[in-house]
């Protein structure tokens, strides 16, 4: 659903890329400057006047607001978001199988939440190192939760070093940076 939509957009903005052209030339006026605001402003007028899909935005609120009282619940039972791993490691100890256990009995317990695992490294080794090394520990954590046959429900997206908790160029810093978080949906 979601490629529809993006290529949707992106064929109503290819199509509306002359007309752009046109309302921005009017909007410059006699300045003869273009800003990034006047280009974005004619872009928005255009995707706005030519949709004309019948495209409905479906409400969800209920749902989600389901949905963000049982994380908010699963936070409150504290049950740990965030899994860290060791140096150049992604394999799961018995303390982090547990929490990945508690996981699982929410996601069978709350069947329209889905998961995101992101997965991430300290700043050594080469950025196409950490990024691998960040998919693995994701990986690690996802093939748990296939054990309760979950994997359809779960996405695994590698940060490698890209996003750091700690900016700190030590073992405390890196120990946080070394880690998987989970992200429900």
């Amino acid at each position: 659903m979601i490629k529809i939509v993006i290529l949707s957009a992106s064929v109503v903005l290819l199509s509306a890329c002359s007309t752009v052209e046109e309302l921005v030339d009017k909007s410059i006026g006699e300045s003869g400057v273009v800003t990034v605001e006047d280009r974005n402003s004619a872009t928005e007028e255009i995707i706005i006047a030519q949709d004309n899909s019948s495209f409905e935005v479906q409400n969800y609120s209920g749902a989600n607001a389901a949905a963000k009282d049982a994380v908010t619940a699963l936070k409150e039972d504290g049950v740990v978001f965030v899994l860290n791993f060791s140096y150049d490691g992604y394999e799961i100890d018995e303390k982090s199988t547990k929490e990945i256990i508690k996981h699982a009995n929410f996601m069978r317990d709350n069947p329209q939440i889905d998961l995101t695992l992101t997965g991430h490294a300290d700043e050594r080794g080469t950025r196409e190192y950490n990024l691998a090394l960040g998919e693995n520990r994701a990986l690690s954590v996802k093939e748990i939760l296939g054990l309760y046959d979950l994997t359809t429900r779960v996405e695994v997206i590698s940060f490698g070093e890209e996003k750091p908790i700690s900016q700190a160029h030590d073992e405390q810093g890196w120990q946080q940076n070394r880690r998987v978080e989970f992200i429900y949906k």
